[in-house]
């Protein structure tokens, strides 16, 4: 609920969202647990989870993985297993992790940290092989708190409807705090050779069958260099979660969350980008935009970096205030590679605008947190939207274009309420 105290009447109001202080260490550390769980309804895009089947050698159990999540966390898939949480779960400085989405492209490995091993090859001047201990040794640690998000978040939103996991408008994201070495180091440690273009990782997942292809991306060797990409080993200050990476996996903030390869083990450098099913048949989009409905050009792009988005958090859909008394409106602001500018806020469907007030500060790839206080003044069901714009001036749209395999939705998140005498 909103800090009554933290009322101003007449103006935005910063909320300052609680948060935990962690130990600094992270050798042995558990996994972070959230403490409160905020109220939440289903969405209805959500389809109950399919019953489970035997899992194969050397996999986590799906049963195992949604055990660790919220219940507020809804599968949309067994497998490959996806599920999320939507907006209202949010409120949050930092995402739990117990609210993280989960989006496999395989199984969950069962991996041992103890024989687990990091291989940079390709355009080096010498092939390195690293432990985790080696790696947490050889390198400084860095903390980087730093949004994720699946291409095609938001994707049951599309119409016509888009192929793939029929993710909600406002689930598929999150922003832990992750822990690790940056990918620069490393790469350096090796020694990068001329002409290399690209930073391809490689997964330690599989699929049912042998024949399924490895999950392989590549970046540019740019946002490979970036201070911010890291080989991560820690999530919110405990060992990775083994469905999200453990024990090693790379974290591209603020790009499609596909870049950021779960239990890494091979990084190699090359010329090009990669070539491969998740490079050159999925994450793709137009390069120009297509009519609804057409098929994927030939001369589609890879996805990257996200477009600017926001969401409101609080209140949750369909909740009961009183008129005359304040209601705290909240919610969190993000960009790929551009920073928050400003976020509006609307109780007329758009019709007029509002600034609304965003914390300052926070790590660059984090998640920008809005407030905004509204006085309803009578009885009936309320609205309100919310629209952020970046520092180069993109602002959300009312619909995105829409894309074939339908990634980067970034439409103005609306959500209503009721207000009583």
């Amino acid at each position: 609920m909103p800090d009554k105290n933290n009322v101003l009447k007449g103006r935005p109001v910063v909320a300052q969202p609680a948060r935990r202080e962690f130990i600094a260490r992270i050798a042995g550390a558990g996994v972070v647990v959230a403490a409160a769980s905020l109220p939440h309804e289903l969405f209805a895009q959500a389809a109950e989870a399919p019953k489970p089947s035997a899992d194969p050698a050397g996999t986590v159990p799906n049963s195992a993985v949604l055990a660790e999540k919220n219940p507020a966390l809804k599968p949309h898939s067994e497998r490959p297993l996806t599920g999320s949480v939507t907006a209202e779960n949010h409120n949050f400085a930092v995402t739990p992790n117990d609210r993280m989405f989960i989006r496999n492209n395989l199984l969950t490995p069962d991996l041992d940290a103890g024989k687990h091993r990091l291989t940079v090859k390709g355009l080096v001047e010498r092939e390195v092989t690293f432990s985790l201990d080696e790696l947490q040794r050889s390198f400084p640690v860095v903390s980087v708190q730093g949004m994720l998000e699946c291409a095609g978040s938001g994707r049951a939103a599309y119409v016509p409807n888009a192929s793939g996991t029929p993710w909600p408008p406002t689930g598929g994201m999150g922003c832990p705090k992750w822990t690790g070495v940056r990918l620069r180091d490393v790469l350096r440690a090796a020694g990068i050779k001329p002409g290399t273009a690209h930073v391809a990782g490689q997964g330690g997942d599989f699929g049912v069958i042998a024949t399924a292809a490895p999950v392989i991306r590549s970046v540019p060797l740019a946002k490979a260099l970036e201070e911010n990409t890291l080989i991560a080993f820690a999530m919110n200050d405990g060992p990775l979660p083994k469905i999200h990476g453990y024990p090693l996996r790379l974290v591209v903030p603020g790009w499609v969350g596909s870049a950021s390869t779960k239990w890494v083990h091979t990084i190699t450098l090359l010329d090009a980008p990669f070539k491969g099913t998740f490079m050159d048949s999925s994450y793709r989009i137009p390069r120009i935009a297509v009519r609804p409905g057409e098929k994927m050009p030939a001369d589609a792009i890879s996805t990257e970096a996200w477009p600017v988005k926001s969401m409101i958090t609080y209140p949750a859909p369909n909740a009961t205030f009183k008129a005359g008394k304040p209601v705290l409106i909240e919610g969190r602001a993000w960009g790929g590679e551009g920073a928050i500018e400003k976020v509006e806020v609307s109780f007329n469907e758009g019709a007029s605008w509002q600034r609304a007030a965003i914390n300052s500060g926070g790590d660059k790839y984090a998640w920008r947190i809005f407030s905004y206080e509204f006085w309803p003044q009578s009885a009936g069901y309320a609205t309100v939207l919310a629209r952020a714009t970046d520092d180069k001036g993109n602002a959300q749209p009312i619909v995105p274009a829409w894309n074939p395999l339908g990634y980067f939705w970034n439409g103005i998140h609306r959500v209503g309420f009721m207000v009583e005498a």
